[in-house]
């Protein structure tokens, strides 16, 4: 993939993680609900999320997963994520990710990044399939291994 192209897949992650929707297993029924993803400017995509969650319990039993960014109202930029979460524990990434959110992660998680409940998931993408508009191809791209 080219850097343009990259960039502008990112930059869709980007403007519509507010807009975003996680699917993970639970046996053999996908559940879906809605998170606020953040996205580096590399392309890696973080998820916060509670310890004590179903989602945690989910990955935990099968770590496969998808992530829809859908811009808002017409759902016309898209990005899906397919791939695998990976919660993790090292506390310097903990940090990173929680300086990094646009959002206020203090209201869930009042200690701070060492908050008990607080998790995080790095998801590790295996296909990102991406457009730009209804009417544009559609487009994939396949990251080497994370």
């Amino acid at each position: 993939m080219n850097s343009d192209d990259k960039s502008k897949m990112i930059g869709i992650m980007k403007a519509t993680c507010l807009h975003a929707y996680l699917a993970t297993c639970d046996g053999d029924q996908p559940k879906v609900r809605p998170v606020s993803p953040i996205v580096e400017d590399n392309g890696l995509v973080w998820v916060t999320t509670f310890r004590s969650s179903r989602k945690i319990k989910q990955i935990t039993k099968n770590p496969k997963v998808c992530l829809a960014f859908v811009s808002q109202p017409g759902g016309d930029q898209a990005a899906f994520v397919c791939g695998e979460a990976e919660i993790v524990e090292d506390a310097k990434l903990r940090n990173h990710v929680w300086n990094l959110a646009e959002f206020n992660l203090q209201q869930y998680f009042p200690d701070g990044p060492n908050s008990a409940d607080y998790c995080l998931l790095k998801i590790k993408a295996r296909k990102i399939e991406w457009r730009e508009s209804w009417t544009s191809q559609t487009k994939v791209y396949e990251p080497a291994a994370v």
